[in-house]
């Protein structure tokens, strides 16, 4: 009779010990496939390039071999290579910009010659264009009166002393009565006193009526002089005869207001004329407290007012003494001289107040300047291209010399313009070299498009 066979029991432990080993085992297994079959695909692909290789050898090979099929090819290819741009197209080698001769001239590209030049740092402060308060006339009639002629329009340029208008006046008339009846009157008392002088000397008549006599001569002189001060008081150089009245001007201007028609009755205190001179005007600027240190009257300045292209140049005049509390800025002035009819009171400006200027070795164009992959580069004419080359830049302000400008074609120079905001170079460009003003952000643009595509 045979034995029964022996139960076996595992501990828990020993199973999970069991569990953990087979699947370790697993693991290994499948990595070692991974890797046998990345192997085997390497080594596939490897023999395929090489396949590929041989053929193409094979084929160029063959090429040459017949004679003509390599030759045209190479042909082909040195033609692409080679073949002249297309009007109107930009080319760029690296940092270097190839422009044909028409898509210059379309760009309207500047050229400018670098140089030493003055830099001036100045302050950009906000302003207004006023009037001259100091050349500025109010033309009243100084009596009543009723217009009878009007010589002026609004806009008229008129001269110290011109004629403006004629008034009818009741007031004038009575003064100029009393300073004839005045006159009237001491004719009399001279001729009375003549005749008790004579009298008097020959002691026919006695001295008290001789001094009588010099006394009314003595009172209808001073009478006279009171009606002709009256009357030139009221009237002044506007007294003409009659009843009329002259408005005169009292400067040499331009009337900005006008307040009278024929027919209208004025009083004595209307404004009937505002007369100013424009041959100078004011831009009253801000000066804010963190620069009321660098101004200082008699600086240079450059101002710009919107609408008018063309910068003024001016000095700075007047410098307040007192900060306004809500602000925390002072009011400064800016006298320009003979600006033009463009500059009207009221313009909004902007004001460069030159507050330090020094001489720089190498100076450009503040245009000139553009940022390429981060860096401040300036388009430098090279050969039949342009190169844009990093600079180092230092400070930044207007000319304070003529910079030289000639045309994209190389044509006469232009005016020279004073007041342009400018950059010192330390590095980068030479003096004398041709660089790119006015519009080079076209280029900056073209190189841009350029090296888009070479990426693609």
């Amino acid at each position: 009779m045979s034995a029964p066979p022996r139960k076996i029991e595992l501990s828990p432990k020993v199973i999970a010990a069991i569990a953990a080993a087979v699947l370790a085992l697993v693991v290994a297994a499948v990595a070692i496939t991974v890797r046998v079959e990345h192997r085997r695909h390497g080594h596939d692909r490897e023999a395929g390039h090489e396949e590929h290789d041989g053929h193409q050898h094979g084929e160029k090979e063959g090429a040459h071999g017949d004679g003509h099929d390599g030759d045209h090819d190479h042909d082909h290819d040195r033609a692409e290579k080679h073949a002249p741009d297309e009007p109107g197209e930009a080319h760029a080698h690296g940092d270097r910009l190839k422009l044909s001769p028409a898509m210059i001239q379309n760009a309207g590209l500047e050229m400018l010659t670098a140089g030493p030049g003055n830099v001036a740092v100045t302050v950009t402060l906000p302003g207004e264009v006023a009037l001259n308060a100091e050349a500025i006339a109010h033309v009243t009639p100084r009596v009543p009166g009723t217009a009878r002629e009007v010589k002026k329009q609004l806009g008229d340029t008129v001269t110290r002393g011109e004629v403006l208008a004629v008034l009818d006046s009741r007031e004038l008339a009575e003064l100029q009565r009393e300073l004839l009846a005045a006159k009237e009157r001491l004719s009399l008392a001279e001729a009375s006193f003549t005749r008790h002088e004579a009298l008097w000397r020959e002691r026919i008549s006695a001295e008290k009526e001789y001094l009588a006599a010099r006394q009314a001569v003595a009172e209808a002189r001073i009478e006279h002089r009171s009606a002709a001060q009256k009357l030139s008081a009221a009237a002044g150089s506007g007294a003409g005869k009659g009843t009329g009245y002259a408005l005169v001007a009292p400067i040499d201007g331009t009337i900005i207001e006008k307040h009278i028609a024929i027919g209208e009755v004025l009083k004595e205190d209307t404004q009937v004329f505002v007369i100013a001179d424009l041959s100078t005007i004011w831009v009253n600027v801000t000066v804010y407290a963190k620069d009321l240190s660098r101004a200082r009257i008699g600086q240079t300045a450059w101002v710009k007012a919107e609408g008018i292209e063309q910068s003024a140049r001016g000095t700075l005049a007047y410098l307040g003494q007192v900060v306004d509390e809500q602000s925390r800025s002072a009011v400064a002035r800016v006298v320009l001289q003979s600006p033009g009819a463009a500059w009207r009171p009221g313009l909004f400006a902007t004001a460069d107040i030159a507050v330090e200027e020094a001489a720089a070795p190498v100076v450009v164009s503040d245009e000139a300047i553009q940022r390429v992959e981060g860096k401040d580069v300036v388009f430098v004419e090279e050969g039949d291209g342009f190169e844009a080359r990093p600079v180092k830049i230092g400070r930044r302000g207007t000319s304070g010399v003529a910079l030289a400008a000639e045309g994209a074609g190389g044509g006469p120079a232009a005016e020279p313009r004073r007041g342009a905001p400018v950059v010192e170079i330390e590095a980068g460009v030479a003096a004398g070299e041709r660089y790119v003003g006015k519009n080079s952000f076209i280029l900056k643009a073209e190189l841009g498009k350029s090296e888009a595509g070479h990426q693609h």
